[in-house]
């Protein structure tokens, strides 16, 4: 009995730094800030549409709704709050405070007509961190205390249990969305796909009804019935499966990465967005997103470059299978969606990266993936990819933030397509051509 407890211990109070519950702080609080500022009209007119008023949760006593005035004055104290609680000053006050105001001013919001269930999992994330230690680093108060004489903490199961609560939190949630599929009318029909093919057809009738354009892949996946019983399937398995990402953390990124996928999978499907969802915010927790800002956890490999290339060293460079169609339509892919002119390219195959890789020490296997030189260090395979997406122009470089996903998962996508590349796409005898005005941009034409 006493091994079976120390599991439990072992497993929810582990051992985390200040600065990844930092993190989700600060994540959490510029999401809810973006909301109530870019809907801050919106919300006012809806306050004033007293017919529609609805109280639930935790304002379900109310009898009528706040004067205009009043509902706008709170609306500022709230952004305040909002913005106290993102920087962390004075926490220990700001965080509880805007935990509660949090609760209550997104009930009542929901009091109008409509109970926005996709944001319930953001509020209960703050009402957490509002109320632990999740200032203690990246913080106002954190900034100050130096002064005094205070050491940032190193990692402690006191920055743990809170994670793993909000984890909890979040697999909570699609495990109650999948119960609610069952104990409705339609039941197991979600899992035939049935029950969702009918209903991304009556959003897309509704959507060309009131004039605006259906989701990007509803005409073609319309037609295909067994693609939506593979989705139907796979939403049932990260729902009502959500509960086995609690158990190993490896589990955890990876349900945590295919609901993310799930999410733009119904974006491009049905055209509805739930954006906290959508921008991987709600899966920070089963991550350590921190590691993007820690040195220490950066790859790095110092390469030295010829005297005769000093000149294109200072700027980042692309080396690629010069004769793959694949890796040609990428290099392609980048020309025309870079925000600007940064990036040199110069094919695997060319003695330019051969005298750029001479002392790299590069695994023989990866001098067939997508190699980036940035700042003397060599990224390779999914990390190349990724750091490139940075200077393309949206919604391409939102692709970063898939960084955050462990390096041997998206490493093993990575490498069964580089192995598929030529059977898939097909290669051919030499390097594709390039315009005149981009071949300043290769370093060996």
């Amino acid at each position: 009995m006493n091994t079976y407890f120390e599991k439990i211990r072992d497993h929810w109070f582990i051992k985390v730094t200040p600065q990844r519950l930092a993190l989700l702080r600060i994540a959490t609080g510029l999401f809810s800030l973006w909301y109530i500022l870019s809907r801050f009209d919106m919300l006012h007119k809806m306050a004033k549409n007293i017919e529609s008023f609805e109280p639930i949760g935790v304002l379900s006593w109310m009898r009528e709704p706040l004067s205009s005035e009043v509902f706008w004055w709170i609306s500022v104290g709230v952004i305040l709050l909002n913005i106290g609680y993102i920087i962390g000053w004075k926490f220990k006050y700001t965080g509880p405070a805007f935990a509660v105001v949090a609760l209550l001013f997104f009930t009542y919001r929901n009091s109008w007509s409509m109970i926005y269930h996709n944001r319930n999992a953001l509020i209960l994330h703050i009402v957490i961190l509002g109320l632990v230690a999740s200032a203690d680093a990246w913080s106002w108060d954190a900034r100050k205390k130096p002064k005094t004489g205070y050491k940032l903490p190193n990692a402690h199961w006191q920055y743990g249990w809170p994670i793993q609560l909000i984890c909890a939190v979040t697999v909570g949630s699609y495990l109650l969305s999948g119960i609610a599929k069952l104990a409705g009318d339609l039941a197991w029909e979600w899992a035939t796909g049935s029950a969702m093919r009918s209903q991304v057809a009556v959003d897309a009738i509704r959507k060309e009804m009131l004039g605006s354009e259906a989701a990007p892949l509803f005409d073609f996946l319309f037609e295909h019935t067994w693609l939506f019983l593979g989705m139907g399937i796979m939403t049932f398995i990260l729902e009502l499966g959500a509960p086995l990402a609690l158990v190993k953390r490896k589990w955890g990124m990876i349900w945590a990465t295919l609901t993310w996928m799930m999410h733009w999978g119904i974006f491009f499907i049905m055209g509805i967005s739930f954006r906290y969802q959508m921008t991987g915010l709600i899966f920070l927790s089963f991550f350590d997103v921190e590691r993007l800002w820690t040195e220490s956890k950066k790859e790095k490999a110092n390469t030295s470059f010829n005297n005769e290339l000093s000149e294109t060293a200072s700027k980042p460079i692309v080396l690629f299978d010069g004769i793959c169609n694949l890796c040609n339509g990428w290099i392609q892919f980048i020309l025309k969606r870079e925000r600007n002119e940064l990036y040199r390219f110069a094919s695997l195959q060319s003695s330019t990266a051969e005298k750029l890789l001479v002392n790299s020490k590069i695994p023989q296997d990866l001098l067939s993936s997508i190699i980036l030189i940035e700042d003397s260090t060599i990224y390779t395979k999914s990390d190349a990819v990724l750091r490139i997406c940075r200077n393309l122009n949206y919604p391409w470089r939102l692709a970063t933030v898939l960084l955050i996903v462990p390096k041997w998962i998206r490493d093993r996508m990575y490498d069964v397509i580089a192995a598929n590349r030529y059977k898939w796409f097909g290669k051919q005898q030499q390097c594709e051509l390039v315009r005149a005005d981009q071949k300043i941009r290769f370093l060996d034409v």
